[in-house]
């Protein structure tokens, strides 16, 4: 074990080969919102003995980037493409469901437990928010992407990094509100008096954060990155406009 490994973050672990990603999942380690974390101070934050995980890491090498990434999405605009047409459409079509499931939830066993409605409240607002994040990468952020893609230079944002800086804050913040979910819900786990819609939101909730870590995975470590090299292949210097802010 060398401290070099030990110093890649555990973004860097799962670009270079997606299927790692079930390994920090196990473990319970972050690689999407915080997939900026060196793997040993990940592994310590979580008390964690890091020879066993990064034994597991290594016992799926790398594979080159052009079957990881080239071979997967095509391109860029594959990605981007993928990313909307299977994690975009995930929440548009789920986030109503369990809205729905979170407020019934609350309002049926509220009594009974008191966290369900600060769970509601917290629920309510996080829909509100990734509806806004989604949007403004839809209609900014990916046909933006797409036009670097394409060897073109938009006139507005001068910088794709403004763009992706703030969705990187959002990105922190949907982390932290997974974890708040997680938190109120026991981790999951579902009490004694539970109905079958306390199950099925206790599942859902469960399969977003799942999905949504996949998500932001991609974006983070994949297509963020390959968006900042396109743009820097067109020679514009981002570092110019790092005071400049995008909303």
């Amino acid at each position: 074990m060398t401290n070099t490994m030990l110093e890649r973050t555990v973004g860097e672990w799962v670009a270079e080969q997606p299927s790692r990603s079930r390994i920090f999942e196990k473990a319970g380690i972050d690689y999407c919102c915080k997939g900026n974390v060196a793997l040993g101070a990940a592994c310590a934050a979580k008390g964690l003995a890091v020879e066993p995980i990064l034994a597991a890491l290594e016992m799926q090498p790398a594979v080159a980037e052009d079957s990881s990434i080239t071979a997967l999405y095509g391109s860029a605009e594959g990605l981007v493409d993928y990313i909307v047409n299977k994690h975009h459409a995930y929440l548009h079509e789920n986030l109503p469901r369990l809205s729905f499931l979170v407020d019934r939830v609350a309002a049926v066993h509220g009594h009974e437990d008191p966290r369900l409605e600060r769970l509601y409240k917290a629920f309510k607002q996080f829909k509100a928010e990734t509806e806004d994040h989604l949007n403004k990468e839809e209609v900014l952020l990916f046909p933006f992407i797409k036009m670097l893609a394409a060897g073109q230079r938009p006139p507005f944002p001068p910088t794709v990094m403004m763009p992706i800086r703030r969705m990187l804050e959002e990105h922190v913040a949907h982390g932290e509100n997974l974890d708040l979910f997680r938190g109120l819900t026991d981790n999951f786990k579902a009490p004694a008096h539970a109905c079958n819609t306390y199950l099925a939101m206790l599942q859902a909730l469960e399969e977003m954060e799942l999905d949504l870590h996949r998500h932001i995975h991609l974006e983070n470590t994949v297509l963020f990155p390959w968006a900042e090299r396109m743009e820097r292949e067109l020679g514009v210097d981002a570092g110019a406009f790092t005071g400049m802010s995008c909303h």
